[in-house]
């Protein structure tokens, strides 16, 4: 892996005083040795610690525990061998092999690492190129002049320029496919675009967060913010060169299968209201699901005088010295509070159910210049650190969600691993609240860790301790021109109300209308009740692909980039087959759905999100659930890797 290192040995100096040391005994192994598992550097004198969580915290520490003279001298050594590098010209790495690599983690991590993990990992990494699967598949067309090239001919649209529409597009361009993308709003960018309330940011490091295949070795916090997140996103799609592929403004109303073309009828409106159609082989849905606001139908809620509005439809009025009422106490609530009461008079938080809030000691921490400076320049460096953010924050609470049938208290936990989060939490919880810790009893959930996606601590207890907050767990009754009654009858005086009140994530592709191969609606098909094969494809609609579709959305750790990269992996397989086998047409067998669907609400039963005890957006009306995943992300990996092509009913051109 070829990088430019500078020459200033005092600039590397400093930098090696910051980074990483198990990820930065991988590279000195692989400068030190052709084969780097015969380097010193990965004996046993240097085996970092394993990879944990510090009581009370759920963010594991990967420091290695190295004491001061070890670090002392792994940084010297790791000097000298980058001037050597750099003196001989001789920048880059050889790119391990499935064996090294998994023998070289296994070291770093301090534990065994699975041959299919590894295997994962190596992808994630980009040191092997996930892509070259269905490259390979279109490299076996007989090209010849661009028009008759079978991916030239073949058209696509994409609804949504979000996370999941620009990686799509970024594959679709590399592939030579055509293809445009319809976006509702006049930026890219999807959620990041549309929330910008106070502390809007990533619950994932934004390392994690981030594509595989363009990585950002220059975020500016562990954890960035909506500002920085969005920018992220609008330069990816300058790297990619989709942007001239996007129709801004431009809203998808209806999207009819023609059976008899074999085709995509799209139908748009733009900004001034004028309708379009496009035309397509495929559609691709990258609308997302939390990016249409659910606000309440709460009695009055017409009559309040003051100034009211949804967290993602954030204003920048003034909050000075206004007494402000927030409804809902999860993410977007959590986040936005602290900002919101320094500036008010007094804040009320109505709270309908509690949410489990995790500590993160490095939520605000600023990324370190050595460690970008490594990012940029260590050869090799950029790939181990992937492979370890990937590992320590992706599935390593998945013991802890699965139900343990002998588990005495199922009640409150899953498993011991469960309850032993449950008890540092709680613990945490009293702690944080203070002089307020009688509130502890209110702010304890009753539902097991994990049953709801953990909400990261950015002061959220400790604003709640303060005087000028209020944390109101009567039930709201009705809103009045002045505030709100809740159900004891007391009057909460208000002058701003916030709806922090999440999305409509269970109505998939809403409001757009999908008509299938038989006349019916996906909404119709669907009703409260959504499935999809892999969350990807729907029998009745053929070569309709779903990102981030039912039962894909991830709860217990990891980011949700890497699934929808799973989805955008599986669909290029999809259409390199169409495209090769000229195939009119790709639908999912019923029975194949089927047994898929069954097989995932019956392991979903029995993870934490499927508790009998977790009432949440994740179900339908009928306690099913509807939008999370019931794999880890490396089983999700697994499951979407390989097409299987005869899982589908095939029509040729």
């Amino acid at each position: 892996m070829n990088v430019e290192i500078p020459a200033d040995d005092s600039a590397i100096a400093a930098a090696l005083t910051e980074v990483n040391l198990p990820i930065l005994l991988q590279v000195m192994a692989q400068l030190d040795c052709a084969n780097p598992l015969e380097s010193r550097w990965l004996g046993p004198d240097w085996a970092p610690a394993p990879i944990v969580a510090p009581e009370g915290s759920l963010i594991p520490d990967d420091s290695g525990a190295y004491t001061e003279e070890q670090a002392a001298e792994i940084q010297t050594a790791a000097l000298a061998l980058l001037i050597a590098a750099r003196d001989a010209g001789s920048t880059s790495t050889a790119i391990p092999d499935l064996d090294t690599f998994q023998r070289m983690m296994a070291f770093s991590i301090g534990e065994p690492m699975e041959r299919d993990y590894a295997a994962m990992l190596l992808e994630e990494t980009g040191f092997v190129d996930r892509d070259a699967q269905w490259q390979d598949t279109l490299a076996a067309v007989n090209h010849g002049e661009k028009a008759e090239q079978p991916e030239a001919r073949f058209k696509v649209i994409i609804v949504g320029a979000g996370m999941s529409g620009i990686g799509m597009a970024a594959k679709l361009k590399s592939a030579g496919i055509d293809f445009q993308v319809l976006e509702k709003n006049s930026a890219v960018g999807g959620t990041w675009f549309e929330n910008r309330y106070p502390d809007c940011g990533v619950d994932t490091p934004n390392h994690f967060y981030s594509y595989s295949f363009n990585r950002n070795p220059d975020w500016s916090g562990y954890f960035s913010k909506r500002d920085e997140l969005h920018g992220y996103f609008e330069k990816c799609t300058d790297d990619f060169g989709v942007r001239e592929h996007i129709h801004f403004n431009t809203e998808v109303e209806k999207t009819i299968y023609n059976a008899e073309r074999r085709e995509w009828n799209v139908t748009t409106i733009g900004e001034s209201g004028d309708r379009q159609t496009f035309i397509a082989n495929v559609v691709i849905s990258a609308v997302g699901q939390l990016n249409r606001p659910m606000v309440p139908d709460i009695k009055g809620h017409e009559s309040f005088t003051g100034s009211a509005f949804h967290s993602a439809r954030w204003q920048d009025i003034d909050f000075d010295n206004k007494r402000v009422g927030v409804i809902g106490t999860g993410c977007s609530a959590v986040q936005l509070l602290p900002k919101t009461a320094e500036r008010a008079a007094k804040t009320s938080v109505f709270q309908r159910t509690p949410h489990w809030v995790s500590p993160v000691r490095d939520y605000y921490r600023k990324v370190e210049d050595g460690t970008r400076w490594a990012l940029n320049h260590i050869p090799s460096f950029a790939q181990w650190h992937r492979a370890r953010m990937v590992f320590a924050y992706a599935d390593r609470n998945w013991d802890a969600v699965c139900a343990d049938p002998d588990w005495q208290h199922p009640d409150r936990a899953m498993n011991e691993m469960s309850d032993g989060m449950r008890q540092a939490l709680t613990g945490y919880i009293a702690d944080e609240l203070g002089p307020k810790a009688h509130l502890a009893p209110q702010c304890t959930p009753d539902f097991p860790v994990w049953g709801k996606r953990l909400i990261i601590d950015n002061g959220w207890y400790q604003t709640l301790a303060q005087d000028n907050v209020a944390l109101v767990t009567s039930g709201i009754d009705e809103i009045v021109p002045e505030g709100i009654r809740t159900a004891d009858g007391e009057l909460h005086p208000l002058d701003i109300l916030i709806y922090a009140t999440g999305f409509q994530s269970s109505l998939f592709l809403w409001p757009m209308e999908v008509v299938g191969k038989s006349g019916d609606s996906l909404a119709k098909t669907w009703g409260d009740d959504p499935e999809a094969y892999q969350g990807i494809t729907v029998p009745d609609y053929p070569n309709l692909f779903c990102l981030y579709g039912p039962n894909t959305n991830i709860v217990h750790g990891g980011s949700i980039i890497y699934q929808v990269e799973c989805q955008i992996h599986y669909v290029m397989q999809c259409l390199a087959s169409m495209i090769t086998e000229q195939l009119a047409s790709l639908e999912v067998k019923q029975e194949v759905n089927s047994a898929y669907n069954k097989r995932v609400q019956a392991i979903s039963r029995e993870l934490a999100w499927g508790h009998a005890g977790v009432s949440s957006w994740y179900k339908n009306g009928a306690g099913k659930v509807i939008n999370n995943s019931p794999f880890s992300l490396h089983q999700y990996w697994q499951e979407t890797h390989d097409l299987t092509l005869t899982d589908y009913l095939q029509e040729r051109a």
